[in-house]
């Protein structure tokens, strides 16, 4: 595998000098995500008390408050200011008591750092200003791991001040796109499918290893930086899992996390790691270092939580997984009705973080995210039904 980007399975960690100066905080003062989280290598019957929640993009434009903002700023306008972005990270926390605050941002925000200009545009999406054909495309781009960092100076100040102005009440998620999910938006160069990205894997295979293993680097450090500026708990979004095989995913994908995941557990050990995984399975998983795994209503329907728990021998926290298209319908009994079959599917609910199974839509109803709180809130944690 072609190293000459400097970038090979060693450890190159680059912390900010500037992360000194932020404000180190305790424990969150609720603190049951995290409990449950460390409810994963227990017994399953512990009592750990309420289902601790949050929602995938839970702050974004089903809010009024949200698209208020938006009348003034663009989307990376508020990614790119500090205060801004703690402050729209801050609305659903306000609004619905979430279990855990997601800094806003973006997992394509890596891209600008690199030297690319990045919009979104409505019912289109990301729209990148550079295309990536080949390895040639790829090395005029800014892959030098200080600068990209540094370049991403404003996620860490937004994580470290939403800390205080939550007063440290809940846990703050980081997050980040997996090395592959991000190399498939990078050479997707602005279609509606991924057949440029499938296309470069399987003409440039030496150079794919080789762009992710950048990736991997950039990942690895970006997480580490948010960790040290505050966030307890961290999310790998491999939203583009499910559009290659089983086999492709396991030599594109999982190697890369597996590194991503060591690296950061060796460097910061007292993280807690979420792998999302959108709609592919590879058994291997089950050797990942994770402490959640979040699935997919599809993937709850066509696996069960008994067979996740039963993969990892039950030391793992699931999270999850009402259809995000639920909360659109005009229903509110419906909602709860839906959630509450959901909840049913869940085993060990004590091993358990309720959320959607992909991200909330911007059409949602904010009477039905209450609903599918409500839901979640009527039922503890205590017993779980018979397992698999």
């Amino acid at each position: 595998m072609s190293t000459r980007l400097g970038m090979d399975d060693t450890e190159q960690i680059y912390v900010r000098p500037a992360n000194s100066k932020y404000i180190k905080y305790g424990r969150p003062r609720n603190d049951i995500l995290l409990r449950v989280i460390e409810n994963k290598d227990e017994e399953v019957k512990k009592d750990i008390g309420n289902i601790p929640f949050w929602i995938m993009r839970q702050a974004g434009r089903y809010l009024p408050e949200y698209m208020e903002i938006r009348k003034k700023y663009s989307f990376i306008e508020i990614c790119n200011n500090p205060e801004l972005s703690s402050e729209v990270s801050i609305m659903p926390f306000k609004r619905f008591g979430c279990d855990m605050v997601v800094i806003f941002s973006d997992i394509l925000i890596i891209f600008v750092a690199m030297g690319i200009d990045l919009k979104f545009v409505d019912n289109i999406g990301p729209i990148l200003n550079k295309e990536i054909y080949n390895m040639n495309d790829f090395q005029k781009l800014n892959v030098d791991v200080k600068k990209v960092i540094n370049n991403m100076y404003y996620v860490y100040d937004s994580i470290n001040i939403t800390k205080g102005k939550l007063n440290n009440d809940v846990p703050i998620l980081g997050f980040v796109g997996s090395p592959f999910t991000l190399f498939t938006y990078l050479t997707k160069n602005n279609k509606k499918t991924y057949e440029h990205s499938l296309k470069f894997i399987y003409e440039h295979k030496t150079d794919t290893h080789t762009i992710l293993n950048v990736l991997s680097n950039i990942c690895i450090n970006h997480l580490i930086n948010q960790i040290d500026s505050g966030a307890n708990v961290i999310q790998i979004f491999d939203s583009n899992a499910d559009i290659v095989s089983k086999n492709m995913y396991k030599e594109f994908s999982l190697y890369y996390l597996k590194k991503v995941i060591n690296i950061v557990k060796k460097n910061r050990p007292d993280v807690f790691i979420i792998l999302f995984i959108k709609d592919n399975f590879h058994e291997d998983i089950k050797n990942l270092h994770i402490d959640v795994l979040s699935i997919t209503h599809k993937q709850l329907e066509e696996k069960t939580s008994s067979f996740y728990y039963n993969l990892f021998q039950n030391k793992i926290i699931i999270q999850g997984a009402l259809d995000p298209h639920i909360l659109l319908i005009d229903d509110m009994n419906l909602v709860q009705k839906y959630t509450s079959k959901m909840l049913d599917q869940i085993v060990h609910k004590n091993k358990y973080i309720a959320n959607l199974g992909h991200g909330i839509l911007p059409n949602s109803k904010i009477d039905n995210v209450h609903a599918f709180i409500q839901t979640i809130r009527g039922v503890k944690n205590r017993l779980p039904l018979e397992s698999g």
